[in-house]
């Protein structure tokens, strides 16, 4: 892998004299959890990048969670639900 290749797959954050390369899919992550805080509702997709698995999983786990809500032809699946969910399990 060549230097820029490797520089494309990081993003470059500086703070004071300080210089970070962070993963490019980590920032997206912490950027989007910091630009959403309570963002109750997300898609299949952009939920199953939220909590670091496969779409199916995601879909799986969701219904399993009674998380699921159809609007028209879309899905959404409401966070706290699941969250309140995936939490049960890990109190046992």
């Amino acid at each position: 892998m060549t230097r820029e290749e490797k520089q494309m797959q990081y993003v470059r954050c500086e703070q004071g004299n300080m210089v970070y390369e962070i993963p490019k899919e980590v920032f997206a992550r912490v950027v989007m959890a910091v630009n959403n805080p309570n963002k109750k509702f997300v898609r299949y997709k952009t939920g199953a990048y939220l909590y670091d698995m496969s779409e199916r999983q995601f879909k799986d786990l969701a219904r399993e969670a009674k998380a699921t809500r159809k609007i028209n032809r879309m899905v959404l699946v409401d966070t706290n639900v699941l969250d309140n969910y995936i939490g049960y399990f890990s109190e046992e």
